[in-house]
């Protein structure tokens, strides 16, 4: 298949991947891994290969409009907004966060900002801080309490519909002529070799570079796991919760409260150590408490009582 590609995505949906193996396809050959400590692969060759865009960023879509390339979607459904959100802090840029951004930013989140390739606009999350928590982040004061920045991404994942991430995963689902793939296919490495196959009559031995791409992606552990622990409360099965990050943390409240909808589950400064503990709280909870938090008034249509 001898064409020029373009490959479109938002923050943490594999475009960097996606395009490196079709580099790979290209060539006829498995190229050096591109990962960066993170897992993600933005240590790859950006000179005369593939190129990918995160159409969040502003003004690129006048490329993808000028474009004669094939162009590649990689797309995800609505239940996948957490890992993205997880993957937009944790995963994107070039690597300068160590293995984990979230990480990072819990311990500094001025420099957080300060340091990301779009500084200018991850801004309006200091902005954001102050008016949602009356909390000021600055040179002086750099870091978010915990149980503050576990909440600050709660508050992500009900605003969700907000997100620009959202309308631009469905621009580019509703582009005219992009073959879309969506990650959950990109993380199936049978599904992946299937695609390739279609399009290229072959599919190289990406098996191992598959698994480092698996194995060093905290973001889909994390949601993975916050999934997990979610099913074991409402099965009333006791688990330890072990190692989480805020986001990590936030994802499962968010599933915890969807999911009993009149108990909130309050903005506590020590977190959960197991699933009884959660358990527990459900089950005592006082009944003169109970009601539905404003947020879930304010977006009726996408929270609703036992759904």
């Amino acid at each position: 298949m001898d064409k020029d590609f373009l490959v479109l995505h938002t923050p943490g949906a594999f475009g960097n991947f996606m395009a490196y193996l079709i580099d790979c396809h290209i060539a006829g050959e498995m190229l050096p891994e591109p990962f960066v400590e993170s897992g993600a692969s933005h240590s790859r060759e950006y000179h005369d290969t593939t190129q990918s865009i995160d159409v969040v960023i502003p003004g690129l879509w006048k490329e993808v409009e000028t474009s004669k390339n094939v162009l590649v979607g990689c797309v995800w459904k609505p239940e996948h907004y957490k890992y993205i959100l997880h993957a937009y802090y944790s995963r994107t840029n070039i690597g300068q966060y160590g293995r984990c951004g979230i990480e990072y930013c819990q311990d500094n989140f001025f420099d957080f900002v300060k340091r990301h390739q779009a500084s200018d606009r991850l801004q309006q999350d200091i902005v954001d801080l102050q008016s949602l928590f009356g909390l000021v982040i600055s040179e002086e004061n750099k870091q978010v309490p915990r149980h503050v920045l576990r909440m600050f991404f709660w508050h992500k994942m009900i605003e969700e519909e907000a997100n620009i991430v959202v309308a631009e995963n469905s621009k580019i689902k509703n582009y005219p002529g992009v073959d879309l793939i969506d990650i959950a296919d990109i993380i199936d490495h049978g599904s992946l070799c299937k695609w390739f196959t279609e399009r290229f009559n072959k599919c190289l031995d990406f098996e191992e570079i598959h698994k480092n791409f698996i194995k060093h992606n905290r973001s889909l552990m994390e949601y993975n796991k916050a999934q997990v622990l979610f099913g074991s409360v409402v099965n009333g099965e006791n688990v330890a919760i072990g190692e989480l990050t805020a986001m990590g943390e936030a994802m499962l409240l968010y599933d915890l409260e969807k999911h009993y909808f009149d108990i909130p589950f309050f903005n506590q400064t020590n977190f959960f150590e197991n699933t009884k503990e959660i358990i527990d709280y459900v089950k005592y909870f006082p009944m003169a408490l109970r009601q539905p938090n404003k947020l879930f008034h304010k977006h009726y249509r996408r929270f609703r009582p036992n759904e």
